[in-house]
Order: C-alpha cells, then sequence, then structure tokens
C-alpha cells in the first residue's frame, strides 16, 4: 500500500497544498490504491529532499511529485501521457512547469503577503504547532514560518515586483492556461494527463479558499478553468463528501513534537512547494 504523506485539507480541498494536492489526484487518476497520512515534523525530518509531499511503499520513502511520477512510469508502466505526440508531451510539460515554478507563487503571495489574508491563513498554520507551546511561542513561530516562505519568493525573484506587477504576470499565467483548455474537457484531449492534475491542485487552491485578491478574482472568471476544477473534482473526488472524510483515505494524526526537533526540521518541518 502506498502512503502518501500530505498536507491538510480545507475548504473542500484534498490539500491546502497544490503539490499535495496534485500527487494524490494523479494517484486517483492512475487508479493506485493509496492511504494518506497528516505529515509531522518527525515525518519531514525523515523525507526525501525534506519536503511534502512524497510517499512511503514497502518500506522505501520516495520525494518530489515530478519524480515519484516517474518512478510509477519506469516500475508500473503507467504513463498518463500515453498517446501524445511528442510535441504534446512536450507543450504538457511546459504548462506545468509554468504552473509549478511561476503561477505557484501568485497563491504565495495571496495566501502570505497580503495581510488580511495572512491573518486568518495563520489560523491553519497555527494548528500544526505543538499542542503544549503558549499562544506567543506559536504566533511567533508561524511568523517566522511566514517570512521563510517570503524570502524564497523574494529569492525567486517575483517576490520583488509590486502587487500590481505580479498581478499582470500571473494573470499571463492563468489566461494562457485557459486559452490552451479552451472547450476542450482535459488539457491535452478526451482524457486527463498529468498536466490535468497538476492544474487541477494549483487552480483549486486559487479559487475555493475564502481569499481576496485580483488574483482569485481574475481566476474564477475564466470559466473554463473553474469547470475544469468541477469537472475533475466530479471525476476523481466524489467520494469525500466533507472535507475530512474520504471512503478510500486514511489519515494518521499529527503527534506533538519538542521545540528543538522542531527548530531542526524547519517551521512545522515544511519547506517550500507545500503550505
Amino acid at each position: 500500500m502506498i502512503t502518501l504523506y500530505t498536507a491538510p485539507s480545507r475548504w473542500g480541498l484534498a490539500s491546502v497544498s497544490p503539490a499535495c494536492m496534485e500527487l494524490e489526484t494523479w494517484l486517483r487518476i492512475a487508479e493506485l490504491p493509496y492511504q494518506t497520512a497528516l505529515a509531522t515534523a518527525q515525518d519531514l525530518a525523515q523525507a526525501p529532499y525534506g519536503k511534502i509531499p512524497f510517499i512511503e511503499e514497502a518500506g522505501q520513502k520516495w520525494g518530489d511529485t515530478a519524480l515519484i511520477i516517474e518512478r510509477f512510469r519506469q516500475t508500473q508502466g503507467i504513463d498518463l501521457e500515453a498517446g501524445l505526440s511528442q510535441a504534446d508531451r512536450a507543450i504538457a510539460l511546459a504548462f506545468r512547469r509554468l504552473i509549478k515554478e511561476h503561477l505557484y507563487w501568485g497563491g504565495i503571495a495571496i495566501r502570505y503577503r497580503d495581510e488580511e489574508n495572512w491573518q486568518d491563513y495563520q489560523n491553519l498554520v497555527l494548528t500544526l504547532v505543538p499542542s503544549h507551546w503558549s499562544k506567543a511561542q506559536s504566533v511567533a513561530f508561524a511568523e517566522k514560518f511566514r517570512q521563510s516562505i517570503l524570502q524564497q519568493m523574494t529569492q525567486q525573484g517575483l517576490g520583488r515586483l509590486s502587487d500590481a506587477d505580479l498581478y499582470q504576470l500571473i494573470a499571463a499565467d492563468l489566461q494562457a492556461l485557459s486559452d490552451f483548455l479552451a472547450d476542450k474537457p482535459f488539457f491535452m484531449g478526451d482524457r486527463p494527463t498529468t498536466l490535468d492534475a497538476t492544474a487541477y491542485g494549483h487552480i483549486g487552491n486559487f479559487i475555493e479558499p475564502p481569499y481576496s485578491s485580483p488574483i482569485v478574482d481574475f481566476a474564477r472568471q475564466k470559466t473554463n478553468l473553474c469547470d475544469h476544477y468541477q469537472r475533475m473534482s466530479a471525476r476523481f473526488f466524489a467520494d469525500r463528501e466533507t472535507e475530512q472524510k474520504a471512503s478510500m483515505l486514511v489519515t494518521k494524526l499529527a503527534q506533538p513534537l519538542d521545540s528543538a526537533l522542531a527548530e531542526e526540521a524547519g517551521p512545522i518541518g515544511l519547506s517550500m512547494n507545500e503550505l
């Protein structure tokens, strides 16, 4: 059995982490049985590459969504891009890179850079800290986590832009995805591929959380992207009647950790491409 180590679900999303949601969706498209575990800092301290999502199978841990998908292609012959031309494979890969390496940071700006949105989103971050910590410790830890994420965004480059300039670039990403999807049921045609799993995880994390942003407004105006999200939800997550219930999932509750381990693992044990 595959165990998928993931971030919490909320707002009807499989995960508040686009990367985690992407991989879980891919597993469902591929019809691979799995169970989920909410990753703790103890888990992350032993995780490949020190980030989520990662999987454990037959006593071995495997990290990085793209590498996990490639591993299943090589070991089990699962290729969601089977039948695509080499040119279409290249296009699909390019769009996945656009989503994961560029569009992703628009979501970070919405949650971490906007002060009003952060005041709500930090409540989710606070649920992941040890229960024995004081409120002051927890809030300080959440702010440290926030600053570490924003520093990554600055290092990437988009964090140096004004809100207006960032919006212009992220809106262009969303427009490109909308234009390419057009009126097709899935990005590459009549059946879902890895690109659909990637887009689903990221678009969902734009349009479903109750956060205010011109980027969110723009994404919600792209009706074909929203329809794609709904289509994917109905096809692959119809069993998820609530945020916390899914008949094929088994969730492992997070365990308290001491502050020394938390410090060693990093803020909540998480790094880029998670929360």
